[in-house]
C-alpha cells in the first residue's frame, strides 16, 4: 500500500494522475520538427509517425516549428509538460548548439526515448556545376577562398558544424549560408542561388537520382549502397569522416513508464516494413538505439562536438 501511494504522489509531482498514467496515451502524441517542412528530419519523422500510431493506439504528429538554428523548437518541447503527450525530434545539433551561442537547454533536459537514424553528410551541386570531382571543387576553393556557397539548414546546424570541419580539414574556406531547414536549401540549390549544400539523405536524393543534382563529397566511413560509385572524401585524400543521428526525447521528468511505452511503439514503427521501405527509397540508414545507450551517445557527443567547436574557433 505505501509503495503504491509513493508512486502516486510522484506522478502528481510531476503533474501526472495515477489513473492518466495507466490510461497513456488517451490522446496523439506530437512530434516537434525544429525546422521547415521538406527536410531531412521532417521526412523521416514524418514516415515514421503515420508507421507508429496503430502500435501506440493514438495518432502520432508531426508539428513544425523552425527559428533560432532549431532553438525556438527545442525550447518549445522543453518548457512542455513532462507527460509523453510532445516529443521532440532530438538530432545531433542538441548536442552541438550549446557550445556555439548561449542557450536555454542542453541535452540534460531531455529524456532520450529511441534513436532512428545514423546519416552521413554530403555536399551536393548542380549537374550542371563547372566541378566534375572533389578535387577540382577543392582546387577551385582553394584559389578563391569564400567564392563558393554552401547552404545549410541553419546556421550551428549538424550539417553546418560537419561543413565547418571538412573545410578545416581540406584547408579550405567556404560561404556558409543558411536557411530555415535542408528542404528550402535544396530548393535554392536548384534554382542556382546557391553553389552546393551540406545535406543528409533524404535531402536532395531524389534529384540526385533524377539526375539533378550530384554528391560532390561524401563524409561517411563507408560508400552509400544506393551510390557504390561515389566514393567518400577519407578515399580521395582528405582524411575526414562524420554523421549525426536523428532520435526522439521527451521533457526531462517524463516518467519511466511513459517513456518505455512510447520507446516501444517507436521501435515496432520502425520495424515496420511500410516504413523500412520508405527510408530505403530515401536511402536513409536506420540505426536503431534504446534510451540509455541514446543517452550515453548524446553524452559523447555533447563532449566531442563541444572540442571541435572550440578548435574550430580558433
Amino acid at each position: 500500500m505505501r509503495i503504491a501511494i509513493s508512486i502516486l504522489c510522484l506522478a502528481a509531482g510531476l503533474g501526472i494522475s495515477g489513473p492518466a498514467l495507466a490510461q497513456f496515451p488517451a490522446k496523439e502524441v506530437s512530434i516537434v520538427i525544429p525546422y521547415a517542412a521538406g527536410g531531412a528530419t521532417d521526412l523521416v519523422f514524418r514516415a515514421l509517425a503515420a508507421n507508429t500510431g496503430k502500435y501506440l493506439g493514438k495518432a502520432v504528429v508531426v508539428v513544425n516549428k523552425p527559428g533560432g538554428g532549431g532553438a525556438v523548437g527545442v525550447v518549445d518541447v522543453m518548457q512542455s509538460k513532462p507527460d509523453g503527450y510532445t516529443l521532440l525530434s532530438a538530432i545531433t545539433p542538441l548536442t552541438i548548439l550549446p557550445h556555439q551561442v548561449k542557450t536555454a537547454f542542453t541535452y540534460r533536459d531531455f529524456e532520450p526515448v529511441i534513436n532512428v537514424v545514423q546519416d552521413p553528410v554530403m555536399f551536393q551541386v548542380r549537374a550542371d556545376a563547372p566541378w566534375k570531382t572533389l578535387k577540382e571543387f577543392l582546387d577551385y576553393a582553394k584559389r578563391s577562398p569564400g567564392l563558393i556557397t554552401v547552404g545549410n539548414s541553419g546556421a550551428g546546424g549538424g550539417v553546418h558544424l560537419i561543413a565547418l570541419a571538412f573545410e578545416k580539414a581540406a584547408g579550405v574556406q567556404f560561404n556558409h549560408i543558411p536557411f530555415a531547414g535542408g528542404g528550402p536549401s535544396v530548393t535554392a540549390l536548384l534554382g542556382g542561388h546557391i553553389n552546393a549544400v551540406s545535406v543528409s539523405p533524404p535531402e536532395g536524393i531524389a534529384q540526385v537520382k533524377a539526375g539533378k543534382l550530384r554528391i560532390i563529397a561524401l563524409f561517411s566511413e563507408k560508400r552509400m549502397a544506393d551510390f557504390p560509385n561515389v566514393a567518400t572524401v577519407r578515399e580521395q585524400g582528405v582524411n575526414f569522416a562524420m554523421s549525426q543521428w536523428r532520435g526522439l526525447a521527451a521533457p526531462k521528468g517524463t516518467p519511466a513508464a511513459v517513456v518505455k511505452t512510447l520507446h516501444d511503439a517507436f521501435k515496432r514503427g520502425m520495424e515496420d516494413p511500410a516504413f523500412v521501405k520508405n527510408a530505403a527509397d530515401m536511402s536513409v540508414a536506420l540505426a536503431y538505439v534504446g534510451p540509455a545507450d541514446f543517452g550515453k551517445l548524446m553524452a559523447a557527443d555533447h563532449e566531442r562536438f563541444g572540442k571541435l567547436v572550440a578548435e574550430i574557433k580558433k
